[in-house]
């Protein structure tokens, strides 16, 4: 597949546990790895064994994911910073605010709200993977 034209993408959700990597495994499997690709949060989570078993069905190996957190980033040069909540997006604008990185805020639920089985759970997990995925795929044209 080709390289989006964009060199350089942050993804920022709260943890740093679901879909912040989700989405940087995804756009990582996506490009010839010419793209510079990380994730944080605005805290640092735990890895999660249900994000680590649905990428794997896509053939995404996501278990030596180590979460961020978003202050480790500023001093970093990024052209793009993908958002997954207004909060997340409000501290990427205040961190990026004298650079000319780019902030788009895609308002992903998360997948563990409500009380659910392990089997809905998997299928919430699911189903912010794909969303995620078929954005990624528009946005960057992969």
């Amino acid at each position: 597949m080709s390289a989006p034209s964009v060199k350089s993408v942050l993804f920022v959700c709260y943890l740093n546990s679901i879909r912040s990597p989700m989405a940087e495994g995804l756009l990582r499997h996506m490009t010839d790895g010419n793209v510079y690709i990380e994730s944080c949060g605005l805290e640092a989570g735990e890895l999660d064994d249900f994000m680590v078993s649905v990428m794997r069905e896509k053939g995404i190996d996501m278990s030596s994911h180590t979460a961020q957190t978003l202050e480790e980033f500023t001093d970093t040069q990024v052209e793009l910073v993908i958002a997954f909540t207004e909060q997340a997006g409000e501290a990427a604008k205040a961190v990026f605010a004298n650079s000319d990185t780019e902030i788009e805020v895609w308002p992903t639920p998360d997948p563990t709200a409500g009380m659910l089985d392990v089997r809905a759970l998997l299928n919430n997990y699911r189903s912010v993977r794909d969303f995620l995925e078929g954005r990624l795929k528009k946005r960057f044209d992969v």
